[in-house]
């Protein structure tokens, strides 16, 4: 619950005033605002989605459907870490490498809070969905996914150079034993799939239709980081996905809209979303670490 403030004498005493000396048609409608004025922290807070705690990972996660979680905060007493798997592994060599490394770390299963792939190419919503199905399956006899709910972030690329010739694993995130004060987060890529189903701006990757989707995008992601208590001032990564001409949108929009986190960089990866017609993703996290996986 959001807390109110109580009112300064002054402002009270000016109000108080205001009410009494008004018309009764006039004193009505007053109060009618002020009421609603003072419900909207309330209902602001009740239409925040909850989070769902999973102890054994040290995670509360944002529930977003059976493929994903919509973003993962760490619990009291946790922090999230970030690793990059160099060079990327083939997706069921990827999934055995997380368990090892999360094995090595002295981390279960449940720790595990986000996962990046690289894939081929594009696809349709058809193809999107018989490539979901394995890999859902595989989260399932991880033991992650209940009641139709993932506690783990995705991110999906199709690279638009250097593609790989199968689905490969790019990095993962997980929760260790805090180290040092603060909260961390991650949350799944967006794209700018509309609340209809269909892209802003569908077909169009002129500068105004980047510019239309690039607001949508931020948009959205803003949202998603404040549904999960944060602000972009606390992101310590931002990853952008696009392939279409957009070099003058970064700095005259993306930078300024990310604000206190543009003065830690900004990745651009020259790629694609994983469905046909989709062409922009954004993705922010905050970690306390990040490493590098080898393998080979």
């Amino acid at each position: 619950m959001v807390a109110c403030k109580p009112a300064s004498p002054w402002y009270g005493s000016t109000m108080n005033a205001a009410v009494r000396s008004a018309p009764d048609s006039s004193r009505r409608r007053l109060l009618s605002t002020l009421a609603a004025l003072a419900l909207a922290p309330r209902i602001a807070a009740a239409q925040t989605p909850a989070l769902i705690d999973l102890p054994l990972g040290g995670v509360r996660f944002l529930p977003g459907s059976t493929v994903f979680a919509g973003g993962v905060v760490a619990a009291e007493g946790f922090e999230i870490v970030h690793a990059l798997c160099v060079p990327w592994l083939p997706l069921q060599a990827g999934f055995a490498a997380v368990e090892a490394h999360l094995k090595s770390v002295g981390r279960p299963i449940p720790a595990l809070c986000g996962l990046e792939l690289r894939l081929p190419r594009q696809l349709s919503v058809d193809g999107f969905r018989a490539f979901n199905q394995p890999y859902v399956d595989h989260l399932t006899r991880w033991g992650l996914i209940s009641d139709g709910r993932n506690p783990v972030c995705r991110t999906n690329v199709a690279p638009a150079l250097g593609a790989p010739s199968e689905p490969m694993l790019h990095g993962f995130s997980y929760t260790v034993p805090a180290t040092s004060p603060g909260r961390t987060f991650v949350m799944s890529g967006m794209t700018e799939i509309g609340p209809g189903g269909s892209p802003v701006a569908a077909g169009d990757t002129s500068r105004d239709g980047m510019d239309r989707k690039i607001r949508f995008v931020l948009d959205a992601v803003t949202r998603r980081i404040g549904d999960l208590g944060f602000g972009w001032r606390d992101a310590s990564h931002v990853d952008f996905y696009a392939a279409a001409a957009v070099d003058d949108l970064i700095p005259s929009l993306l930078i300024p809209a990310i604000g206190a986190a543009a003065g830690r960089g900004l990745r651009w990866h020259y790629g694609r979303p994983p469905l046909e017609g989709v062409e922009v993703e954004l993705e922010a996290r905050s970690v306390r670490g990040e490493r590098v996986v080898t393998s080979g």
